[in-house]
């Protein structure tokens, strides 16, 4: 099953002829897409009380993902109780949400020596039913696969850094998550609109792992076009 959305709903706008049947940005961006990856909580640690009124904006399938906090991924960096104490509050979080997976995205520069580190505190959650995902972009394709083997946590990538290669990213707990920067990666990054050629290689990309579960988010400045778009070719 192939999960379409948008990472966040904060830049979609309701037409104004259609304002009156929605209860807000949220409720009407649900009725477009089967997923969103909750991004405001990497920039601030939300109050929990919004989880249960974003839960009753939407319908009883929508699908929610949450990016955990930078303090624990950029600044303390798995060093310190601060960063197990996030966790566990966002663990917390996603189950008031009902979300099904938090994702952890590390920044190029996250020191390799950190990486046992966050590899024993991801540990330390096992029994937890909320999955983590962690978009290890200090690593190489290979050595992100690897970490979530180790680690039991779903990798995840930009599908166009890969979608010419022989890398598949490792389906893990029946999931795959697939994040869009832009396209061609490094060259032009978030400001990109994907065209229908983009977006037919990417379907011609995932469709061995079609049957699973199959997360496809988008994060780009045409991001809720470009959802859209696919959306309709995966139907």
């Amino acid at each position: 099953m192939i999960l379409t959305g948008c990472c966040g709903w904060g830049y979609l706008r309701i037409p104004e002829d259609l304002k009156k049947d929605y209860r807000s940005v949220l409720s009407y961006y649900s009725s477009l897409f089967d997923v969103v990856e909750v991004n405001s909580t990497f920039y601030h640690i939300p109050n929990i009380s919004i989880a249960e009124k974003w839960r009753q904006e939407v319908r009883s399938d929508f699908v929610f993902t949450v990016k955990v906090s930078r303090v624990i991924t950029h600044l303390d960096r798995f060093s310190t109780d601060k960063s197990r104490d996030l966790i566990s509050f966002y663990i917390d979080f996603a189950e008031k949400l009902d979300a099904t997976i938090l994702l952890f995205q590390l920044p190029s520069t996250f020191p390799e020596k950190n990486m046992n580190n966050m590899s024993a505190v991801l540990k330390s959650f096992h029994d937890t039913a909320v999955r983590f995902a962690v978009e290890a972009r200090n690593l190489s394709l290979e050595k992100r696969n690897e970490f979530a083997m180790e680690t039991d946590t779903i990798p995840v990538i930009d599908p166009f850094t890969a979608i010419d290669s022989s890398f598949r990213p490792r389906v893990i707990h029946n999931t795959s998550y697939f994040r869009l920067h832009g396209s061609p990666p490094g060259k032009v990054m978030y400001g990109y609109d994907y065209t229908d050629c983009d977006l037919e290689r990417l379907l011609s990309y995932i469709q061995p792992v079609k049957d699973y579960n199959v997360y496809v988010l988008f994060n780009n400045t045409e991001m809720y076009k470009n959802a859209l778009r696919f959306k309709e070719m995966v139907s």
